[in-house]
């Protein structure tokens, strides 16, 4: 096999390979799965419904296990894909994965992966060994970096407001910095958006004021798992968000640097006259959260923080966690009474952070 296959600066045992270097029936077939659906053709379009971010990572895992395979057993490259997906080469991944330091949730990751794209490879076969291995791993699961340092939500809170608090003791430009990243924090001890959304909100699409109040809205096109939200923004922060709007926004807006690119109606708006990347809100809110607790807390950790915060505050409502989070559900009858419970969630949610809050100042 080309080492080149590997990618760059990557030890080859851990790399995966690219869907340029895939034989050449496991490239068709997947191609053929990702392609928009064909009435004609049953096989074809088979994960045309899922995000490109999904296939993409199903793509990267199933090419991590076509590594494994050239580098121990090449020969077997040559066999129809479905043939070469065999309980004991599985097995001998999961071994070599192990041996070189894998957490068990990448191996869960991989396994997972490899099944979804087994589907692919062979639709009529049974693959339920690969399930059966994944259940084996997942009894001796021990995550690879702890939780223990997770906050609840309604500390995350208490950090947003904190820094919109300290805003208006700073200088213009690091007050409009400091105001924009307490609200982003705020924002998401309330809203736990998946990052991509956060990220992504633009004026007068995804964020609509409605007689006086604000909505947060996004499209089907725009979610990971297909589905439309809609949900209030919350009240307790409309205050700062008009200040934000108002004040902050337009001096951050007036910026401009070597990295300077078209606003285009981006809510969060950085300190050189940009929107603001997916990484650059990863960033400011580590940063802000390992000053505030010792650890960062990521983006992603603030969905955590929002089940954890709900199963102990208000446990009689934690099963709308899901909605909340803005899980996929899969019967379309379902999904009218997940919108509707959707609105619960939120709600109960709010509540129940605000109580917290209020019994906590009381002490």
């Amino acid at each position: 096999m080309n080492g080149g296959l590997y990618g760059r600066g990557k030890a080859p045992e851990r790399a995966c390979m690219p869907l340029c270097g895939w034989p050449d029936e496991d490239r068709w077939r997947w191609a053929a799965a990702c392609a928009p659906s064909d009435l004609l053709c049953e096989d074809i379009g088979a994960r045309s419904n899922r995000a490109r971010i999904t296939n993409r990572k199903a793509e990267k895992g199933y090419g991590r296990w076509l590594t494994f395979l050239g580098l121990h057993e090449s020969a077997c490259l040559m066999e129809a894909p479905e043939c070469r997906i065999t309980p004991a080469r599985v097995s001998a991944y999961v071994e070599t994965l192990v041996m070189i330091g894998n957490s068990t949730a990448t191996i869960l990751a991989r396994l997972q992966e490899l099944g979804e794209v087994a589907k692919v490879m062979g639709p009529i076969r049974r693959w339920d060994f690969i399930n059966t291995l994944s259940s084996k791993i997942r009894a001796r699961h021990r995550p690879a970096r702890s939780k223990n340092h997770l906050k609840l939500s309604d500390e995350l809170l208490d950090l947003g407001f904190a820094l919109m608090a300290r805003a208006s003791e700073a200088e213009e430009l690091d007050r409009a910095i400091l105001h924009r990243d307490g609200l982003m924090i705020a924002l998401l001890a309330l809203v736990p958006l998946r990052r991509r959304n956060i990220a992504g909100l633009r004026l007068d699409r995804n964020l609509k004021e409605l007689n006086g109040s604000w909505l947060i809205v996004f499209d089907g096109s725009e979610t990971k798992t297909h589905c439309a939200i809609e949900i209030d923004w919350p009240s307790e922060l409309n205050g700062p968000l008009s200040l934000y709007l108002q004040t902050h926004r337009p001096i951050l807006s007036a910026r401009s640097g070597r990295w300077s690119k078209p606003i285009d109606n981006a809510l969060w708006v950085s300190s050189h006259g940009s929107p603001m990347t997916e990484m650059a809100i990863y960033d400011r809110i580590c940063l802000h959260t390992a000053d505030a607790f010792g650890l960062g807390i990521n983006p992603h950790l603030f969905r955590d923080a929002a089940a954890t915060t709900l199963a102990i505050l208000d446990p009689e409502h934690v099963r709308v966690s899901a909605p909340l989070l803005g899980h996929r559900t899969f019967s379309t009858t379902e999904r009218y009474y997940q919108q509707a419970k959707s609105f619960e969630a939120h709600a109960a949610y709010i509540d129940a952070v605000f109580v917290k809050e209020k019994v906590d100042g009381k002490k």
